[in-house]
């Protein structure tokens, strides 16, 4: 799994605008921008599907959405999309080369789920029912969940 910066999705959606007079919002262009990313260090004959992240054309168009980005103090530059700082900026590719995926750790995302299942469920104690439904979320093993439930200071029953 990988992911990609805000503005390599900006500039995939509008690439794709003007390339092919696809307009799309950039919810549905996130897997395109990642592919794009990805192809740059493939071998000309080597293939890449593509897996659809919006189930229809209708999404945002992204010039309302950068708006209100700038309206909010959010800065919208050229540049090294590395220099992202979410809330702050949002840093459009100045070349296509810079646009990169970027591994992902799938276990901190993990961890990350089971910690707010405390934080915004107000979870004090997890029952068995809520051990197995966090398992199946996660797709994680028992002794996982609890101890991360334990780290995060949630009782298991």
């Amino acid at each position: 799994m990988v992911t990609v910066k805000q503005g390599e999705v900006f500039f995939i959606t509008q690439a794709l605008a003007i390339l092919e007079g696809y307009e799309r919002g950039p919810a549905g262009n996130t897997a395109l921008a990642a592919a794009f990313a990805v192809a740059q260090e493939m071998d000309e004959d080597q293939i890449l599907v593509v897996n659809e992240t919006e189930y229809t054309g209708a999404g945002k168009h992204p010039m309302p959405q950068l708006t209100f980005a700038k309206q909010n103090g959010v800065e919208v530059v050229f540049g090294d999309p590395d220099e992202d700082i979410p809330g702050k900026n949002i840093v459009f590719p100045e070349d296509p080369s810079l646009c990169k995926a970027r591994e992902v750790d799938i276990t901190r995302f993990k961890k990350s789920y089971i910690k707010n299942c405390g934080k915004f469920k107000n979870l004090e104690a997890a029952s068995e029912e809520d051990i197995k439904f966090i398992m199946e979320e996660i797709r994680e093993d028992r002794d996982f969940v609890i101890n991360e439930l334990k780290n995060v200071g949630i009782k298991v029953l």
